[in-house]
């Protein structure tokens, strides 16, 4: 089966969605090691995750449209690892981050690698919305 970014950014988007409901639940975050300070802040990522779950999914549907959503959505991915990956391993978030972090990574590579490529489109047009 040929590899297929439409179906990456889908998966990626229930990826998100199993994130965020982790996150609402404490007990169950910190039996998988993430400690995350204050419930408040599970429940903002897990909002926030929620979101970009959705965008990803509705984005999945009409690619060659809404492709510059999911762009963008791999420069958060890069912010997210690097906040995740050194504060697994150096601060007192759970070495849990650290994988999740590399995720990201891997994640808004190929995002970033493969959208131009199968949409055959630059950069500079995902980054500012001109793919019509």
């Amino acid at each position: 089966m040929p590899f297929k970014m439409k179906d990456f950014v889908y998966w990626s988007g229930l990826y998100n969605g199993g994130l965020a409901v982790i996150l609402l639940f404490p007990p169950v975050y910190r039996i998988l090691g993430l400690n995350i300070p204050a419930p408040l802040w599970g429940w903002l990522l897990a909002g926030f995750l929620g979101f970009t779950s959705a965008v990803l999914i509705l984005s999945s549907r009409d690619l060659s449209h809404r492709a510059s959503f999911v762009y963008w959505e791999s420069l958060l991915r890069y912010v997210a690892a690097l906040l995740l990956v050194p504060a697994g391993l150096f601060g007192d978030l759970g070495l849990i981050a650290v994988p999740l972090g590399l995720t990201d990574l891997v994640i808004g590579l190929v995002y970033m690698i493969g959208l131009p490529k199968e949409l055959d489109v630059p950069h500079r047009s995902l980054f500012w919305d001109r793919l019509d």
